[in-house]
């Protein structure tokens, strides 16, 4: 009698990712840069170690991880949004890892 055994892991998708730099008027998504198996609950963090949290049509996390910053008006640029280090961990089974610091800049 013979058992499966399933690979628990966590591993980088891309950890050199370091700077983002975006345009206003488009917006940017960033895939959180790890992931796990099985399946890794991402999360979004500033460099500071503070959760994020959605604002309305400016900065959101999908379901999948990515980290939506949305298009906005010059007039509604915000620093601690639009010009800070953000990272992002993934945790399941195996522990959890932390990506390294990603500047983001509009």
């Amino acid at each position: 009698h013979s058992e499966d055994v399933v690979s628990t892991r966590l591993y980088f998708v891309n950890a050199s990712l370091q700077r983002v730099t975006f345009s206003s008027s488009v917006g940017v998504s960033l895939p959180c840069p790890a992931g796990g198996a099985p399946h890794a609950v991402l999360r979004w963090y500033l460099a500071t170690g503070d959760d994020i949290y959605d604002v309305p049509h400016i900065r959101h996390v999908h379901a999948n991880g990515t980290l939506q910053l949305y298009p906005f008006s010059p007039s509604a640029f915000n620093s601690f949004i639009h010009d800070n280090d953000y990272f992002c961990t993934a945790e399941n089974q195996a522990g959890k890892i932390r990506s390294p610091s990603i500047r983001v800049k509009a």
